[in-house]
């Protein structure tokens, strides 16, 4: 008789995401019989695939290729695959190797999903039917999917969580609608996300609800690895089965193959509950809006749950990057007349001989004596979302468009005169300008909001004619490195090079620039 409650890992299935599966033949072994010494119930040892991936991918396009990699005796562990929205009448019939096969696909999908399902059970799989972002059912909709598996009878049935948005009243209604409306003798499953840090949780939550008379599987995987923000660690609730249930999952084994796999990928590839995705799953959202928003890199958490606050129903339950790129351009966008502000700023440049701007790019640290030789005549010196202190220097003007940069520059500012962007005032009352922010971020239709270009572009509309830079660095093998670690915020942006040289080049080849530091755009 099967055990009431089993644990199935889901490492080099789901953890896969953060590497495209590319574990390494050796890792993906180890990890295999790392999980088989800890007697872990199932492991799900990968992506059942649409083409053949090698065996340093736990992504499979058969039964034969899976075989490469599995280990001859699996003691009592079983294996299980995956499988999203592919066509899988090519797969071997069951001969004792893959015991489980689970079939994940959104809600527009049921229909491949059963006729795969039937065509697996036919092969003499055991299939569990995973229908993912179960938030986004109603009952009734959720009731009809039920209705459809007990006409199938697949092994199982998951619950999963795919947003994180479930917390314990969520999962108690959504299991209690199956429990009742499933066939009794279907093992439910529960698939975990830690958008809200409550994966672990849920699954006690799960073990005390469950009927006794019901087989149910807890997915987890090893320090939660999985798609960001990742899964129910299956080493706590390895530990919590133990002491509550009495059952005998070596822990040692998991903790060696965390130590061994797994943390040195997590150094490289973070995952874990960050706040942007509990906003996500507060809104109810796909987790892929949070991520955008993030890589902007200048909007401050809270502003990223306004605009997460602002996504229509409609567009939660799939990514559409136009849309929320549209609201993160209407939410930048604060109107403001700015004709005062500009014709006043302009007054006051009229008194300087130069125009300096600084920009906090790493060059700066190592021409300091050039900067400083240059400033000793009548220049203006405008800094760009910092204060230069540790330069020594002192700028007249501080340019800011980036809210992140606030706390620094209100703490430690004294005589230099704040100018911000429009998309900053619903959180700055005490700057002495203030300039529309879609005016400075296009550029004969390319949009670019670069915080220095930005500024380019206000000293254009002044008159300016001339603009000599420094620290303006571009990115270096990849990244952009700042003078000052405390401003590194680990900014992307695969085309930003070409976009601000191109622009530097044609928008602005009237204005005569020099570059008193080494920068990418020269």
């Amino acid at each position: 008789m099967e055990q009431h409650i089993r644990l199935l890992d889901c490492t080099l299935r789901d953890g896969g995401h953060i590497v495209q599966g590319q574990f390494g033949e050796r890792v993906i072994k180890n990890t295999i019989e790392k999980l088989i010494s800890a007697g872990v119930d199932i492991i799900e040892v990968g992506f059942l695939w649409d083409a053949v991936c090698g065996t340093d991918t736990a992504r499979y396009y058969s039964i034969s290729d899976a075989k490469k990699i599995l280990p001859k005796d699996k003691e009592n562990s079983k294996f299980s695959l995956m499988a999203d929205f592919i066509d899988l009448e090519h797969l071997e019939p069951y001969d004792g190797t893959i015991d489980y096969i689970r079939l994940s696909f959104k809600r527009w999908r049921l229909d491949w999903a059963l006729k795969t399902a039937r065509i697996l059970m036919d092969k003499g799989y055991r299939v569990f039917i995973n229908p993912v972002n179960n938030n986004v059912y109603s009952d009734e909709e959720y009731i009809h999917v039920l209705q459809q598996v007990n006409k199938l009878h697949p092994y199982g049935f998951s619950i999963v969580d795919t947003f994180g948005v479930m917390r314990l009243r969520d999962f108690s209604h959504r299991y209690y609608l199956v429990e009742n409306n499933l066939l009794p003798d279907i093992t439910i499953g529960a698939h975990l996300h830690e958008n809200l840090g409550l994966a672990y949780s849920l699954a006690q939550h799960f073990t005390e609800i469950a009927s006794p008379r019901r087989n149910i599987v807890i997915d987890g995987s090893l320090l939660g690895m999985g798609r960001v923000p990742g899964n129910l660690c299956i080493e706590q609730i390895m530990d919590f089965m133990n002491d509550q249930f009495g059952t005998q999952y070596a822990t040692e084994p998991v903790y060696d193959a965390i130590d061994q796999y797994i943390e040195p990928i997590k150094e490289q590839h973070s995952w874990g509950y960050a706040i942007p995705y509990a906003l996500s799953a507060k809104y109810y959202l796909h987790r892929t809006y949070a991520e955008y928003l993030m890589e902007k890199q200048r909007l401050k958490t809270k502003d990223i749950q306004r605009i997460l606050s602002q996504v229509d129903p409609k567009e939660a339950e799939t990514f559409n990057e136009t849309y929320i790129e549209q609201l993160y351009y209407e939410y930048m966008n604060v109107e403001y007349i700015d004709d005062a502000d500009k014709e006043k700023l302009k007054s006051e440049l009229l008194k300087f001989d130069k125009i300096f701007v600084l920009a906090p790019g790493q060059s700066l640290s190592s021409s300091i004596d050039k900067i400083s030789e240059f400033i000793e005549c009548n220049v203006c010196i405008i800094s760009v979302n910092f204060i230069p202190t540790k330069l020594g220097i002192s700028s007249d003007y501080i340019f800011l468009t980036n809210t992140k940069r606030y706390d620094d520059i209100k703490n430690n500012r004294s005589d230099e005169k704040l100018i911000i962007s429009s998309n900053l005032m619903r959180d700055i009352n005490n700057q002495d300008f203030t300039v529309a922010y879609n005016d400075l971020v296009y550029f004969k239709d390319v949009y670019c909001d670069d915080s220095t270009l930005m500024l380019l572009n206000l000293l254009n509309t002044l008159g300016v004619k001339e603009v000599t830079f420094a620290g303006f660095d571009g990115k270096i093998d990849g990244k952009l490195l700042f003078f000052d670690e405390a401003l590194d915020r680990h900014t992307t942006g695969i085309k930003r090079k070409n976009d601000v040289k191109k622009i530097l080049d044609t928008t602005f080849s009237h204005i005569k620039k020099t570059f008193l530091t080494d920068s990418q755009y020269m």
